[in-house]
């Protein structure tokens, strides 16, 4: 089947996260361009959210779901894992900037995704990093 040639064929359950969540990114990130309303939840506290700066995350979120796609396909490649790795410390030093310097995000349910997320991800990559490099 031509689906089964999508999926992630390394062994382990990381490859299948990476998937999914890569995913799921991707419809985030079309909704940006019908919608604000969950940038919005994300960025609960700016008053600077603009339909253009939310079709830019979209595209920056776009960007990560495609570097995350390629990361659970070729778990085994250490340019690319590394790329997948570096994809999640971004966006966590991003979320934890606008939440804790500039104030942009409260911790609430907007901000527990992508911290959920990007937190899980570092972890999990940083840990399985031998199992699949080696």
């Amino acid at each position: 089947m031509v689906f089964e040639t999508l999926l992630p064929l390394s062994k382990g359950y990381l490859p299948s996260w990476l998937f999914f969540i890569s995913t799921l990114s991707v419809f985030n990130s079309v909704q940006t361009y019908f919608s604000m309303d969950l940038s919005k939840k994300v960025y609960s506290n700016s008053k600077d959210i603009t339909p253009l700066s939310v079709r830019t995350f979209g595209t920056w979120t776009f960007i990560t779901s495609i570097v995350r796609l390629y990361g659970s396909w070729y778990t085994t490649t250490q340019p690319v894992y590394d790329l997948c790795l570096w994809s999640f410390i971004v966006a966590s030093g991003h979320f934890n900037l606008e939440w804790l310097v500039y104030k942009n995000c409260k911790f609430d349910k907007g901000l527990m995704g992508p911290f959920i997320v990007s937190t899980v991800s570092i972890i999990w990559m940083i840990s399985q990093r031998d199992f699949y490099l080696n």
